[in-house]
């Protein structure tokens, strides 16, 4: 067995009162008692996360039968749960708990519904220090000021197609020179090199420039490790939009312009391109009948980022929300939410690294997604670091990048030109 170094997760927030229809994933049943919460989520259809929802969903349901209910809205894809979220921040609706991702807690503690969770945490100090942890409390900390926790932690580094990387006679790069040569081994040979996307928030791109930014000394990491950083228009973001530029005008998909995560992840799946940049959660889709071939599991290998580095992260997580007759059952849903058994689940069912320190790999995990275990091994070899932009910036610089990288492609906008739109738009959201 393995033992988890712990370095990022995803957290749950809990917001508002809406009236949503369904109960358990099925649309229409009716609420069975006690405490009524409001729960969106996109955990469905091929979704990579439904395995584990639905075994929570179970265990929740009948643990707190006839106490709490959840009323599910359940929608289609997590950019459409991004910005229906959006919306209800702005009026002030967000429902009793919410994944806060792509700027969405933010927007929930600029609206006030956001709950403040320090009290609810000082009152469990096993699961503030040992399920949930020193370092992802740390990191999800703002002006003394918690406002959501995390049931994983992210560890990041790029998947490559074996097989592909056999045909053009490379193996994975150990610098960016060597990462570049490889594109253009694997374009001669007739392969795609990355499934990259800029739809949506840029999700597999910019991962890769998270790691482009912190390859360049403390200055790089300390800028992709920022959160809302002062400036964008730096010598690190700009050499490394020009190497972004490189990689989207020349070894990438055609549809990864505007493409969304779906494009992105199909194109790696149906071996349409060699990498994808992307975290432990993707592994379970290997072997997915329903999104590949069967045996492609076996082509996969994993690396990390020229000069040994990772992108790690705690997700900006879960966020209550609820009003203050529902705050404790909100409350008591977020822990559930954020428990070992769930950290367990997501990581049988998809890979997800644990936040709870006190978390084991077990063997049959270990056997079965061997590289699970690599990802956590490799912490202690990592030689630099970023972070992920969806946690370090505004939601309008997330938006941003999407929005200019395909004029940055096209040669119409200059790196240095695109970190100055950064900027723009981070003033836009103070």
């Amino acid at each position: 067995m393995k033992r988890f170094i712990v370095l990022a997760g995803a957290m749950f927030i809990i917001c508002g009162s809406l009236s949503f229809a369904g109960g358990g994933g099925q649309q229409g049943s009716q609420p069975s008692g006690g405490v009524v919460l409001n729960y969106p989520h996109y955990a469905v259809g091929t979704h990579l996360s439904r395995p584990a929802w639905e075994a929570f969903y179970a265990r929740f349901s009948e643990k707190y039968k006839g106490r709490i209910t959840l009323k599910i809205e359940e929608l289609p894809s997590d950019s459409v749960y991004a910005d229906k979220m959006k919306v209800l921040a702005a009026s002030k609706e967000l429902p009793d708990v919410i994944d806060g991702k792509n700027g969405v807690r933010d927007l929930a503690v600029q609206n006030g519904q956001a709950v403040e969770l320090t009290s609810f945490l000082n009152q469990d100090p096993d699961f503030r220090d040992k399920v949930i942890g020193p370092a992802a409390i740390a990191a999800n900390t703002v002006d003394g000021k918690i406002y959501s926790i995390v049931n994983s932690s992210q560890v990041i580094g790029y998947y490559y197609n074996k097989e592909l990387f056999q045909k053009a006679g490379i193996t994975p790069a150990k610098t960016w020179d060597e990462w570049f040569s490889n594109c253009e081994k694997l374009k001669a040979a007739g392969v795609a090199p990355l499934a990259l996307m800029t739809g949506e928030n840029s999700w597999t791109t910019n991962l890769i420039l998270s790691a482009m930014v912190a390859s360049r000394g403390s200055a790089g990491q300390t800028l992709a490790n920022a959160k809302h950083p002062k400036t964008y228009q730096t010598p690190e973001m700009i050499a490394a939009l020009t190497d972004i530029q490189k990689c989207l005008r020349n070894y990438t998909t055609p549809d990864a312009l505007g493409g969304l995560y779906a494009n992105a992840a199909n194109n790696f799946l149906m071996e349409q391109a060699a990498i994808i940049a992307n975290g432990p959660w993707m592994i379970a889709d290997f072997s997915n009948p329903e999104k590949t071939v069967p045996g492609f599991e076996k082509k996969v290998g994993w690396a990390m980022y020229p000069g040994d580095g990772l992108v790690t992260s705690y997700a900006e997580g879960f966020v209550l929300c609820s009003p203050p007759d529902r705050v404790e059952a909100g409350w008591t849903f977020l822990k559930e939410l954020c428990s070992r058994e769930s950290q367990m689940d997501n990581l049988r069912y998809m890979g997800s690294l644990p936040a709870a320190v006190d978390l084991q790999i077990p063997a049959d995990v270990a056997e079965k997604m061997p590289m699970v275990v690599d990802h956590a091994n490799a912490v202690g070899k990592m030689k630099y670091h970023g972070n992920t932009f969806d946690v370090t910036a505004y939601a309008s610089v997330v938006d941003a990048f999407g929005r200019y990288y395909p004029e940055l492609a096209a040669g119409t906008l200059t790196p240095a030109a695109m970190a100055a739109r950064l900027d723009e738009a981070a003033a836009a959201a103070q």
